[in-house]
């Protein structure tokens, strides 16, 4: 008997304490799926969450076979989750997104179009000209993240222009390379992927998006950044010494 096909996009998506929005998620996300035509599966990754998320992702998981997810026995960060994802997805193009849908669902058409194209990595881009911020983060946030994003450039992707947006889409070949040397959990995890695509010269294109800040209460700034800092280190380290090729 032959083996299944593998579906033609998995959509991974990393959960931390998203109770909140997780059922409007996947009112939304499920039927976008299916009118674009392609077999899809949905995983998501719980990473160590405190309230009803995993409970809500059993449910949806029960309703649709299509959707899959596994569960971090402790929080481990971003990171962490999505690379679990991306390790357990079997689709032909792989799409990782937030839970909360900051960046509007529609953008994935034009991502997957990327792909087909000839790309193999497709990141969003909120700076971009075409690009849409519909509701900003608080100031300080966004500072901090402007000069985040200054400095990886600087020292490690010279025209990059945006490494956190939560909405990147991978050929499912190049998604393996990237992932396998990933390492990184924290806020620099984005980075690390972009570096990673860079070192393997894997063809990278930057997408404008349109993207809306939701209210998130579960990163603390003061140890993000510390942490990111650290992390941007390690990076440009193991670039040194040849560890992303």
């Amino acid at each position: 008997m032959p083996a299944p096909r593998p579906p033609g996009l998995s959509v991974v998506i990393p959960v931390y304490n998203e109770a909140l929005v997780l059922e409007r998620t996947f009112a939304e996300l499920v039927p976008f799926l299916e009118e674009l035509g392609h077999d899809f599966e949905i995983v998501c990754v719980d990473d160590g969450s405190t309230d009803r998320s995993a409970e809500i992702l059993a449910a949806a998981a029960e309703r649709d076979p299509r959707i899959r997810w596994e569960r971090l026995p402790k929080n481990r960060g971003k990171g962490a989750a999505v690379r679990a994802g991306v390790r357990a997805a079997t689709g032909e193009r792989v799409l990782f997104m937030d839970a909360d849908l900051s960046t509007p669902l529609e953008e994935a058409r034009g991502f997957l179009g990327a792909l087909d194209s000839g790309y193999d990595v497709a990141i969003g881009n909120r700076r971009a000209p075409g690009a849409e911020i519909t509701r900003h983060q608080p100031w300080l946030r966004e500072t901090l993240g402007k000069g985040f994003t200054i400095l990886t450039r600087t020292l490690l992707a010279p025209g990059v222009h945006d490494f956190t947006c939560g909405f990147k889409c991978f050929r499912a070949d190049a998604a393996r390379r990237i992932f396998e040397r990933s390492t990184l959990d924290g806020w620099a995890f984005d980075a690390e992927l972009v570096v990673i695509a860079q070192e393997l010269r894997l063809k990278l294109v930057q997408l404008p998006v349109s993207w809306k800040h939701e209210d998130d209460t579960k990163v603390r700034l003061g140890r993000a950044v510390l942490g990111s800092l650290r992390e941007l280190l390690v990076i440009f380290v193991r670039r040194l010494r040849g560890r992303y090729r």
